[in-house]
């Protein structure tokens, strides 16, 4: 059977992590799944759904927690990396050269009490901690969601300026969270507590000195980095998944299997362009492909547990791929998606000078100059800010002022941090999006598919990520080393055309811009009564959805009404209960669009789902 129904059943991951005086009652002890005591500090450790589990072990005086599969030479290898770490040895050298992929490393020695927190340069397992520094109490998880749970016990108050970035950029910049002193663990770290004190280093810095080779050789460079990524993430012999869209980025995956090949499987609405197409490419390759059809109302049935899973601090709907544990567990243990080459090598983020004609922009650009100051250009300009809508006006006045301070200190913030790797206008301008990378507003793609199987990035590869940092921006623009790159991989693929612009996926700006002048001209001499575009992709509209699933209609007029959004103080709470509801019913009010009511109800619906802790 190559297609498969939306199922309601929802694995919701849990990890609580604490280190406390060993002379405190434990807490909830039912729920531990494994403890050690030093002298004076007891860590305690529970968690449930997390995928694959935490690999525990005890060397020494050390006992280990291992998230992740990290990777020594070319191949997964978790024994030899948890004997390294515990090497203190020239530690931060042998991080930055020898270990490789996505991991998260949790080292506590009995005997000195010490604990160590280990990430990865992508911070592809999140961590979120908290240090109290008067007790010497610490908690941490990689899911936002353990920690608010245990945020009144805490004593942790709202952090409303984090409400409010969110509310524009649906996302959050930096190192903060919702919560005061619950804080992001950067990227590359390595952090010690010890009682009440605490360190943190970091072991790798970026390096964004340009190379001078050509097009054609870091394309060939950036294939067989690719191939060699995924023999080193299959070099455990489990049963591979790869989520395939019918674009270029997870195409580009696929391209590099070299036998093996993983089950496809595509999630969309219907057999539309985006089903079509990947599963032509996928059939091409010669790999099996499964259809995750969608429920025809996928976010009503996704809104709760979507937002639970990625902390409310994403839109829920970029966790689309929830409902489908079933079909993926039966074929996969682990799971690939195309991830990050899009912002590394398709440019998705390099600001171009469009070129407008009869009100329709079109395909060929050339690089824009980007102004002097990043930090207004970033604020009024970046891709995926609240677009077709007036947030500002669903701000109290008397917040406004203060919001707009804090937003543009934390622009200037992560500026000054980027400002200190490199002087380059377009390499700073994509520091702000992707200094931490797993804080990027799509991550919940990661975050639902850990639901279903471990899933793993191929993007997420040092020396991937080192030769991304290290491309001239005119290799990266409108994509040109990925199309190559998909042409040295497999020339059958490349041939297929694109689901996302139905135009053939390595054309040029200047071809892709031909067929755009002739398909409009077409339209316009025999007219079509066209459906909308969204029904040929993945992703159902947000307006639409909005305005005609009648749970997601019944959830944001029910949080109109009730009193969770006060929490949010900032938020003119009586113009949202007057104007969204009105919205949702089909009036076109100015200063409201489907993206901003999507993320009110994102975040309501994350405050309101854990209100009872």
């Amino acid at each position: 059977m190559d297609s498969m129904d939306f199922k309601p059943e929802f694995s919701i991951p849990s990890f609580l992590l604490s280190v406390t005086d060993k002379r405190k009652d434990l807490k909830d002890k039912e729920a531990v799944k494994f403890s050690a005591e030093s002298k004076n500090f007891r860590l305690s450790v529970s968690y449930s759904n997390v995928k694959p589990p935490p690999v525990i072990r005890e060397v020494g005086d050390k006992c280990i927690i291992l998230l992740g599969s990290p990777i020594l030479g070319d191949r997964i290898e978790c024994e030899k990396a948890i004997k390294m770490v515990c090497v203190e040895d020239k530690l931060p050298e042998k991080l930055s050269k020898d270990l490789n992929g996505e991991f998260l490393f949790i080292i506590f020695n009995r005997r000195s009490g010490l604990l160590k927190i280990i990430n990865d340069r992508f911070t592809s397992i999140p961590i979120y901690y908290y240090h109290n520094k008067v007790s010497g109490d610490f908690h941490a998880s990689p899911y936002f969601t353990s920690i608010w749970q245990i945020r009144k016990t805490l004593g942790l108050k709202l952090r409303q300026e984090t409400l409010c970035e969110f509310l524009f950029f649906q996302r959050i910049l930096g190192t903060k969270t919702y919560l005061e002193d619950v804080l992001f663990l950067p990227d590359a770290s390595i952090m010690d507590i010890e009682g009440r004190k605490q360190s943190l280093i970091r072991y790798w810095q970026r390096n964004y000195q340009k190379n001078n080779s050509s097009l054609n050789e870091n394309a060939y460079r950036l294939a067989e980095l690719i191939e060699r990524s995924v023999n080193n993430k299959t070099s455990d012999g489990k049963r591979y998944g790869h989520f395939l869209s019918g674009g270029m980025d997870s195409r580009s995956v696929l391209a590099s299997f070299e036998k093996n090949y993983p089950t496809c499987f595509t999630a969309t609405l219907s057999e539309n362009r985006e089903l079509r197409t990947a599963r032509e490419i996928a059939h091409t390759k010669g790999a099996k492909h499964i259809f995750l059809k969608l429920h025809p109302e996928h976010y009503s049935q996704i809104f709760e547990p979507s937002t639970k899973i990625i902390g409310g601090m994403y839109n829920y709907d970029h966790g689309i791929f929830l409902g489908f544990s079933e079909p993926v567990s039966q074929n996969a243990d682990v799971c690939f998606h195309g991830h990050g080459f899009d912002y590394m090598f398709q440019g998705m983020y390099i600001p171009g000078k469009p070129i407008v004609i009869g009100g329709r922009t079109l395909y060929y650009q050339t690089i824009m100059e980007l102004p002097d100051d990043l930090v207004t250009y970033f604020r009024t300009n970046v891709s995926y800010r609240i677009k077709g809508a007036d947030v500002w006006s669903f701000i109290r006045p008397d917040r406004r002022t203060n919001m707009l301070s804090s937003q543009i200190e934390s622009i200037s913030e992560v500026l000054s941090d980027g400002k200190n790797l490199t002087d380059s206008p377009n390499d700073l301008w994509e520091y702000l999006t992707f200094h931490h990378l797993s804080r990027h507003y799509s991550f919940p793609n990661h975050a639902t598919i850990a639901t279903l199987a471990e899933q793993r990035v191929i993007s997420f590869d040092n020396d991937i990520f080192d030769l991304y940092l290290s491309l001239p921006v005119e290799h990266r623009f409108s994509g040109r080393i990925e199309k190559r790159c998909l042409e040295i991989l497999d020339p059958r693929l490349a041939k297929i055309w694109s689901a996302n612009t139905n135009l053939p996926v390595t054309a040029s700006p200047a071809k892709q811009t031909l067929y755009q002048i002739t398909s409009f001209l077409k339209h316009r001499i025999f007219p079509e009564n066209a459906k909308p575009e969204w029904t040929e992709r993945t992703w159902p509209s947000r307006d639409h959805a909005l305005r005609n699933q009648p749970i997601l209609k019944k959830a944001v007029t029910d949080l109109c009404k009730s009193d969770t959004l006060e929490e949010a103080d900032f938020i003119d709470i009586q113009k949202i209960r007057d104007e969204l509801p009105r919205w949702i019913d089909g009036e076109d009010i100015p200063g409201i669009s489907g993206d901003l009511v999507q993320t009110v109800l994102t975040l309501g619906t994350f405050l309101k789902v854990n209100s009872k802790n």
